[in-house]
């Protein structure tokens, strides 16, 4: 829809076509009519790039992503790395999180690069500044690994669940890029993802939300004590 309606009939057989119901152009003002077509501009543009990642997610067998962290003390650029696919996930960080949690505790761990999303080969979805990454986070991403790994939840026959999908998906995965259209992951979100794929409800959602909270206070006791364990070796060592 490039063209305004010229006339008041066509603005009222556009408003009929999208809204379903009459209107009368006469009782509104042009900056008014203006606005109605600009949303309905948005609307449809909107509803293009859904089909449009829609379309992308059916084509596409599994998917990269990755999430930049920061960078050890030792310079070492880390990245939690999630492949999914309609068989499994699977998640991989560059150096064991259990680490950087301990140096995110002992203020060793830069996070002055921001924190980014991307999709493998693509540039990031960066936020500049402070990444601002927690070790609440570190216990989240190692919970996901545990529960990608060993599937006892989150999974319906060996497949993830959309739940779980669309929540580490949510995590990991940059924005819509809706700068390239001929990206192969253009309009591509969660959403697209996982009614493409066709992913299985979690019949036992609420013992995977279970488990995963489980896992996290779990996790978060762990990094509390490497922490106090480094904190303590600190001390002695000065």
């Amino acid at each position: 829809m490039d063209k305004y309606p010229k006339t008041d009939l066509e603005f009222e057989a556009l408003f009929e076509s999208v809204y379903k119901r009459k209107v009368d152009a006469s009782q509104l003002n042009e900056l008014h009519k203006k606005a109605i077509v600009d949303q309905i501009r948005s609307k449809r543009y909107g509803k293009s790039i859904q089909n449009k990642g829609f379309e992308n997610s059916l084509a596409m067998p599994r998917i990269k992503t990755k999430l930049y962290l920061g960078k050890t003390a030792g310079g070492k650029k880390v990245y939690f790395n999630v492949e999914f696919s309609k068989e499994g996930i699977k998640c991989t960080s560059t150096i064991d999180l259990m680490e950087v949690a301990r140096q995110i505790a002992t203020s060793e761990f830069d996070q002055t690069g921001g924190r980014a999303k991307s999709f493998a080969g693509q540039l990031p979805t960066r936020r500049m500044g402070e990444s601002n990454i927690t070790k609440i986070l570190i216990a989240w991403l190692l919970a996901y690994q545990h529960i990608c790994n060993y599937k006892k939840v989150g999974h319906v026959d060996s497949m993830p669940s959309r739940e779980l999908t669309r929540e580490l998906m949510y995590l990991v995965m940059p924005e819509v890029e809706g700068r390239n259209q001929s990206s192969k992951f253009f309009g591509m979100t969660w959403h697209t993802v996982i009614s493409a794929w066709e992913l299985p409800p979690a019949e036992d959602f609420y013992r995977y939300k279970n488990y995963f909270n489980s896992l996290v206070k779990s996790e978060l006791k762990e990094i509390d004590k490497a922490a106090a364990k480094e904190v303590e070796r600190k001390e002695k060592a000065s």
